[in-house]
């Protein structure tokens, strides 16, 4: 009689370990799914931002390379170079990353920038020396993800002035040349005629 009542002690002891081993597995697999989903996402947004931050540095380095891009429904992504320095260059399409055994994708895409009268983003004047930059990126199974910026030219010696001969230019101060002039915004107390290429400043 002990024995057999033992047995059937062991054989609940094995039912209910197995219950506990489902019911570990079923809360586990979530969060296990979960972390994996998480560290993925985080290994695509570190490689979204990495694609932004180069795009920045070579638009720095030359912005006529940036401008002599087209602009979307293109997409471009970056390899690096060596020869004969350390850059980038750029190629048409996505790029496809490998990090562990997940394959990311990442590419980017330009658009024209517009202001308005007063310099605000959204009128009807182009301005060539900014433009809007989105990366887009994914991994299997998970929607895409995109990340924008606007960057500007703003260290490159584009264009040297020699001649400020026309004056200043009332109509439209503020709004970003198009094309070069010898015209610039405002005249006070200024002397632009005695000497041409140089714009001195009068005393009071």
């Amino acid at each position: 009689m002990n024995k057999g009542q033992s047995l059937i002690e062991v054989l609940v002891a094995v039912f209910i370990g197995v219950i506990l081993f489902i019911a570990a597995v079923a809360v586990i697999t979530p969060v296990l799914r979960s972390n994996t989903a998480a560290t993925k996402a985080q290994v695509a947004s570190a490689l979204a931002r990495e694609l932004m931050e180069n795009v920045v540095v070579m638009s720095e380095r030359d912005w006529h390379i940036i401008d002599g891009l087209a602009t979307a429904p293109t997409t471009y992504y970056l390899s690096t170079t060596t020869f004969p320095t350390a850059s980038f260059a750029t190629s048409t399409g996505k790029e496809s990353v490998v990090v562990a055994t997940t394959t990311y994708a990442r590419y980017f895409f330009l658009e024209n920038v517009t202001r308005d009268n007063a310099g605000i983003l959204g009128g009807s004047n182009n301005d060539p020396s900014t433009k809007k930059v989105t990366v887009v990126y994914s991994w299997p199974q998970s929607a895409t993800k995109t990340i924008t910026r606007y960057i500007t030219r703003s260290r490159n010696n584009i264009y040297i002035q020699t001649d400020w001969s026309g004056g200043p230019d009332p109509i439209f101060p503020w709004v970003p040349a198009t094309i070069t002039n010898s015209k610039f915004a405002t005249s006070v107390n200024i002397d632009y005629v005695s000497s041409t290429g140089s714009i001195i400043i009068q005393g009071y």
